[in-house]
Formats: structure tokens, C-alpha cells, sequence
């Protein structure tokens, strides 16, 4: 008790204390102001003398000082403003200075806030002190809340006309500062919200809201007004309406205005899902509004030529564009659940981004934002829920997967007219005369040249610009708020993107499916087990073409060990998906996919290529995904030894031939129908690696897949030339007695392989006499 006693004994000490200050200070600046008004402005000088005795009334008339300087704002601050009435560069000084100091003792009364407003107004007309207004206004307007309102609105404006004016320095401390108030008001709101709101509370009427005006829904609480109010012209503004509540507004670009609606969009998704009014906003406001500013984006096309009675506005400009995605991307990540329906058309719309006749910038933007949704894993279950599994919807969670794959495929389509020859880079081999840098499909290689992840198909190089980190997002065009032009599209950052979108949208299935915990907010309710294993169903089936088409194409491409290594634990895992759900077609699909990539191009092996022997041709599972891109595996070794030979030994590649050896002969082929030696790479290695890791860990759901699986390791332990070695396990036999070449390379992973192989025996024993027969033949 004594020392809480002492306490509120220090507390009121100091507050007495910091009451005297502010008098002495008080009154030495109405002093100054007196003497410098003394000749030219008589009746300030005589109002300012008025004003130190009141100070000195006020002060000696109460304990608590403060307070009753409050209650005698007004009258202290008439010498003030007439002060800055006069215009004079020293008395506004001395002026703003005095109010400053009655601001940060929270020493005005509301009345004398609204006197200070105005006051303010007049010298932003006047373009005096604009830097000292700016300061002067942050600090009325985050001490406390005494200006709300009109007054607040007044104060707002100020500083937006401010933002437009001419000096860098004023435009830079503005844009801050009105950053920083718009925030402030709904700041205010969420305080307001911490307490409970009188039982008298208006209730919402949706008609009044349709009508937009310059007066607030009765059925919200002051500072929930004044946010309605902001947010509602901030909408009309970027629509080049007229504001009703930003009285005096005079200048606004959509750029800033599509900023600060992100701001306040992405910082209080609570008070937009709270407060029904701000939903309505959010729906009938921001909503038509993105969708009309798009309308350029969507209907310019590089391949057309734009008539010339269309203006600037009718193509997509590229800092509107980035920050409409930005406000798409909040949209549809944090108010999924009140906006559905609109953000199927939001989704539409970023698949239509994604076409290839679109700019390389604005497809870029898409596959970015696209990234950003795809590690949600609630978000790709509710798109699914929402919009696949209904009767008439569109199936935008089926378009999303297939417009990524579509959209990797034209990357090198697109890109195939522009790969560099090697005589454009003539230049960097006269710089290392005695290295010459050597390129295949655009790729640097040669003696001392360590070659760049990437991926290759078709003679075209794509580099990998950004290492995958599963669940992060680093989106760079996205980020590029300062560009006026288009930025030019960094070489493969597209591709890395989508790359990356993809490994994510199978590692969010794979969340989705295993029931791992997902944020409280982002949870659905899905009562029934059946209930969960149609969603999951429906989550394969719309997914799986596209994602083992796009799959195939970047695992037959990769040049880079961890790029594969990615794609195949993502084959994998979707394999074993679709196995633990009983989808027969599309697991046996993946597997396929994997057993044709650990084994040579055109391999003769027909439990793969059941319909086209040696010309390639899909199996009916596969050929369902090839169909979604068209994708055709091409002969990577052909690639590899281009790459191998300008290598002369020196660095590595995953497409280096390791291994030569002769195929398996197969009763059911034509005798000689395979001849001639095969060759196996690092890649196909690694493809056999993970054959074996799905078939250890996930062979109670591979079902029919074992054939496939057995098949193919079959083929791959003749062509690695591996004989059966006393305890039963497997081992490279003697040059004499085998016809398989194997490199330096790959022999301190011949032990591996015959290791992984053993343990594959050991754990299935069901099929442990069906293993020995295939991966024995004599």
C-alpha cells in the first residue's frame, strides 16, 4: 500500500511538475510572439499579452495544471491564430511551435482541435510551413483522439494536397505521414472494438449502404465512421469518382490510392470481417473496381496491333498492374470466405495472365501471385470445395494446375527463338583465351566452367535463378513498386517460379490429405470421414494430369541435382497420394513417369510403352497428362554427351554418362529389335534412387504398380551389369564377365544402389520370390 502510495505520489509530482514547464514554456512564447507582432500586427501583440494572463489564471487557479489549460484552450490559442493569420514566416513559426507544445500535453480541448484545423488549412492554402503543418498535424492527430470527424477529414486532406505539390522533400514526408494516418484511423477502430458497444447501436441497414455519400451507417461507433468514410473515397478515388467525405481532394493518382487500399486491405482483415458495413465495401466497392481496372490486361494481346483512336489507358500499365495483383493476391489469401464468387473471377483471371500472347511482365506477375496461393494449403482445399466439386462451377482448381503446366511449356516454346549461339558469346571466350567457353542449348560448358542449375529441352537453356524453399515466396515484379516501365523479365525467373508453384501445390495436397494441423483461422469444417475422402478425391482428380505432365517435362529438363531431386520427391509423393486414396490410374501414371526417366530414351520396354514399342507413345494413363501440354520425352543422353564431351573430364553434370551397357533381352520383342549398347546417366541413377526409396517406404499402396517397379529395376541391374554375390545381395561383376562400362563416377554408388535393393528385398517379403525371379535373370 505505501508503495503504491509512493507511486501515485512520484506520478502526480511529475505531471505537476511537467504543468509548470509547460506554463513557463507558454508563456515565453507568447512573449516572443508579442515582441515580434510589436509594430506591424498591434491587435496580435495585444491578443498575445491577453493571452499570457489567462495562461497565468488558468495555472494558478487549479492544482492539476494541465487540465485547466485544457479548458481554457481556446481562449490561450486566439492570439495563436491570429498569429498565424498575418502569413509571417516568424510569427507562424513561433505559432506552431506554441500549439506543438499544447498538442504533446494533450492540453486542447476538442473545440480548440477543431480551431487548430482550420487554422492549419488556411496555412496549407497559403503554401507556408509546409514541412512544420506536416509535423504539426502528425502530432494532433496520434496524441490522442480528440479530432475526428470532418476535422479529421480536413487534416487528411491537407496532407494529401501536400503529397502533390512540387518540393521532394514535402512530397516525401507526406507520403509518409498520410501513410501513417490512414493506417491511424483504422488503428482507432480496432481500439474501439476492444469495448462493448452500447445496447442502442443502430442495426445495419444493407440499402443505405448502396448509396454512397458523405455520411456514415448510423450502426457504427465514431471511429468506425471515420474509417467507412476513408476507405469508401479512397474506392471512389482510384475510380476517378468524386470523393464525399475527402472534401477538398483537388489531385489523386490510382497508384497511391491502389497502395493505401492495400495497406489497410492486408494490416485489418479483422475490422473488414467484423464489421458487415466494411464487407459490403469490400464486395460491392473494391471488388467491381479491380475487375474494371483489369479490363486493359485482359484485352491486350502482343500479337495485336492496338487501334489508334484507343488511349494510354486502354493498354495494361505496368505499376497499376502490380498493384492490382498485390490487392488480388489479399483478396483472395485473407477474405476468401466473404468473397467466392468474385474471387472465381479473380482466379479466371490470373489464368488468362498466364497466356502466352500476354506480355512477359504481366505473365510473371500471375505465376507470382499464383506462388504466393499455392502454399496455402486451406486455400487450394477450399477452391477445390467451392468450385470443383460443384455441379455447374467452373473448375478453377483443375484450370489453375493445368494453366502452370501450360505456362512451362510456352517458356521454352517462346523461348527457342532466342537462345544464344555460340558466336554470341564470342566475347567471353576471348576473354579466357585459354579456356574457351564451349555452350550446348545456350549452356556455358568447358574446362573450368561450372555450369549453372538450369533447366534444358529442346535445345533451349532456362537457368534456375532461385533455390525452392518449400512454404517461402520471394516475389520480385511483384515487389517492384518504384517502376514506371515494364522491367524486363530476368532470363528463367519465370520458369523458377512456376517451378516452385508446382512443387507447392503437390506439397499442399500432401498437407491437405495426411491431415496435418493448419492455422485455426484457415480451418474448414468437413464433418464426415466420406466427406474427406471425396474432397481428396476430387483434389487428385483434378490435379493429376496437369501436374504429371508439367512434372515430366521439368524432371526430363533439370541439369541440376537438387532441381531433380525436388521434382522426384514430388512424383513421389503424389504417387503415393493416389495410392493411399485407391486411384489405380493416375498412381500408375506417376510410377510410369518415373520408371521411363530412369531408363534410357526409346528403352524398349514394353510394360511402359504398352502401344508404341519404340517410337515413344503413351501408355493410356500417361498419354492423359502428355495431352494437357503435349510433352514428349526427348533423348537427354544425346544432350548429356554433347555436354560430356565439352566437359573433357572436367566438372560434372547430372546428364553425364555413367554407364554403358547392353538392354535386357525380352521374349516379348523381336530378336534384334534392341541392339547395340545403352547408356545410363547420373540422372537416371537418381531416378532409380527413388523408384527404390517409393517402393521401400510406400509399397503397401503401390498395388499393381509393383509390376512396373519390378519391371524396370529389372531392365536397370542387367543394363548396371550387377550379379548376385554370396548373402544375396547385389554387385558389379568383373569386366571379363559383363558387358557394362561403368565410370569412376558412378562406382562409390554401385554399394548404394546394391544396398537400397537389399533393403527393398528384406521389407517385401510377400514378393520376395517374384523380386528374385525379375532381378535375377540368367
Amino acid at each position: 500500500m505505501a508503495t503504491a502510495a509512493g507511486v501515485s505520489g512520484t506520478a502526480a509530482d511529475s505531471r505537476k511538475q511537467a504543468g509548470k514547464k509547460l506554463v513557463d514554456n507558454l508563456q515565453s512564447d507568447l512573449r516572443a510572439l508579442s515582441n515580434e507582432a510589436r509594430r506591424k500586427y498591434p491587435p496580435v501583440k495585444e491578443a498575445a499579452e491577453s493571452g499570457i494572463l489567462k495562461v497565468r489564471t488558468a495555472a494558478s487557479k487549479a492544482e492539476d495544471i494541465i487540465p485547466a489549460l485544457q479548458a481554457a484552450s481556446v481562449e490561450i490559442l486566439h492570439p495563436v491564430i491570429l498569429g498565424c493569420d498575418t502569413k509571417n514566416p516568424k510569427i507562424v513559426q513561433i505559432c506552431l511551435g506554441c500549439i506543438q507544445r499544447l498538442i504533446t500535453h494533450e492540453a486542447l480541448s476538442v473545440p480548440a482541435g477543431v480551431s487548430v484545423v482550420k487554422m492549419l488549412w488556411n496555412l496549407m492554402e497559403s503554401g507556408l510551413e509546409e514541412l512544420k503543418l506536416l509535423q504539426t498535424v502528425i502530432i494532433l492527430l496520434t496524441t490522442n483522439s480528440i479530432v475526428q470527424g470532418s476535422s479529421l477529414a480536413t487534416s487528411l486532406v491537407m496532407c494529401f494536397r501536400l503529397y502533390f505539390t512540387k518540393d521532394s522533400t514535402t512530397i516525401n514526408t507526406a507520403s509518409a505521414i498520410v501513410r501513417q494516418l490512414v493506417t491511424l484511423v483504422f488503428e482507432r477502430v480496432e481500439v474501439e472494438d476492444e469495448t462493448p458497444p452500447p445496447e442502442d447501436m443502430d442495426a445495419v441497414r444493407v440499402e443505405s449502404l448502396k448509396t454512397v455519400s458523405g455520411k456514415a451507417p448510423a450502426s457504427l461507433r465514431p471511429c468506425a465512421k471515420d474509417a467507412f468514410l476513408l476507405f469508401q473515397d479512397l474506392c471512389q478515388l482510384v475510380n476517378a469518382d468524386q470523393p464525399q467525405w475527402l472534401i477538398g481532394m483537388t489531385e489523386m493518382t490510382r497508384t497511391f490510392g491502389l497502395e493505401l487500399m492495400e495497406s489497410l486491405l492486408s494490416r485489418f482483415p479483422e475490422v473488414f470481417i467484423k464489421h458487415p458495413e466494411f464487407s459490403f465495401l469490400l464486395k460491392e466497392r473494391v471488388c467491381p473496381l479491380v475487375i474494371k481496372l483489369f479490363s486493359p490486361n485482359i484485352k491486350h494481346s502482343q500479337r495485336l496491333v492496338a487501334p489508334p483512336q484507343l488511349g494510354a489507358l486502354d493498354k495494361p500499365y505496368f505499376p497499376i498492374s502490380v498493384r492490382l495483383l498485390r490487392v488480388v493476391c489479399i483478396l483472395i489469401q485473407q477474405y476468401y470466405s466473404l468473397l467466392v464468387t468474385e474471387c472465381e473471377i479473380f482466379l479466371s483471371l490470373l489464368v488468362r495472365f498466364l497466356d502466352p500472347d500476354k506480355p512477359p511482365w504481366q505473365r510473371a506477375l500471375a505465376v507470382e501471385v499464383l506462388h504466393k496461393l499455392s502454399v496455402q494449403p486451406s486455400l487450394l482445399k477450399s477452391f477445390c470445395q467451392c468450385y470443383d466439386m460443384k455441379a455447374h462451377s467452373t473448375k478453377i482448381f483443375r484450370d489453375l494446375v493445368n494453366a502452370i503446366g501450360a505456362f512451362i511449356q510456352s517458356l521454352f516454346m517462346q523461348t527457342s527463338l532466342h537462345v544464344p549461339t555460340q558466336q554470341q558469346s564470342g566475347s567471353n571466350a576471348s576473354q579466357n583465351p585459354a579456356q574457351p567457353s564451349v555452350l550446348v542449348a545456350g549452356m556455358p560448358v568447358g574446362p573450368g566452367v561450372t555450369p549453372q542449375a538450369a533447366f534444358i529441352y529442346r535445345g533451349v537453356w532456362l537457368p534456375i535463378s532461385s533455390n525452392y524453399t518449400p512454404g517461402i515466396t520471394k516475389p520480385q515484379i511483384l515487389e517492384m513498386l518504384e517502376k514506371v516501365d515494364a522491367p524486363p523479365v530476368p532470363e528463367g525467373y519465370a520458369v523458377s517460379v512456376a517451378y516452385a508453384c508446382l512443387l507447392e501445390v503437390v506439397r499442399s495436397l500432401s498437407i491437405i490429405m495426411d491431415g496435418k494441423p493448419e492455422p485455426e483461422a484457415c480451418k474448414q469444417v468437413v464433418d464426415t470421414d466420406s466427406e474427406k475422402t471425396a474432397l481428396n478425391r476430387e483434389l487428385v482428380s483434378s490435379s493429376w494430369c496437369g501436374v504429371l505432365a508439367a512434372l515430366s517435362l521439368l524432371l526430363d529438363a533439370s541439369t541440376d541435382e537438387a532441381a531433380t531431386e525436388n521434382i522426384l520427391k514430388s512424383v513421389q509423393t503424389y504417387a503415393s497420394l493416389c495410392g493411399m486414396l485407391s486411384l489405380t490410374t493416375p498412381r500408375d501414371a506417376f510410377i510410369t513417369s518415373l520408371c521411363k526417366a530412369s531408363l534410357p530414351p526409346h528403352y524398349m520396354l514394353t510394360v511402359l510403352n504398352p502401344q508404341g514399342g519404340a517410337t515413344g507413345n503413351s501408355s493410356p494413363p500417361f498419354k492423359q497428362a502428355d495431352l494437357i501440354l503435349g510433352h514428349v520425352r526427348t533423348n537427354s543422353q544425346n544432350m548429356a554427351a554433347a555436354v560430356n564431351s565439352a566437359y573433357q573430364g572436367d566438372g560434372d553434370t547430372k546428364n553425364q554418362v555413367v554407364v554403358v551397357g547392353t538392354s535386357l533381352p525380352t521374349a516379348s520383342l523381336p530378336i534384334g529389335a534392341q541392339q547395340g549398347p545403352v547408356m545410363l546417366t547420373a540422372k537416371n541413377l537418381q531416378c532409380m534412387r527413388a523408384i527404390l526409396s517409393i517402393a521401400h517406404c510406400h509399397g503397401g499402396v503401390l498395388g499393381t504398380s509393383w509390376h512396373l517397379i519390378l519391371t524396370t529395376l529389372q531392365h536397370l541391374v542387367w543394363i548396371l551389369g550387377l550379379k548376385p554375390s554370396t548373402g544375396g545381395s547385389l554387385k558389379a561383376g568383373r569386366v571379363a564377365d559383363s558387358q557394362a562400362v561403368l565410370t569412376t563416377a558412378i562406382l562409390t554408388d554401385i554399394p548404394v544402389l546394391s544396398f537400397m535393393l537389399s533393403r527393398l528385398f528384406e521389407s517385401s517379403h510377400s514378393v520376395r520370390s517374384v523380386v528374385k525371379h525379375r532381378l535375377s535373370p540368367e
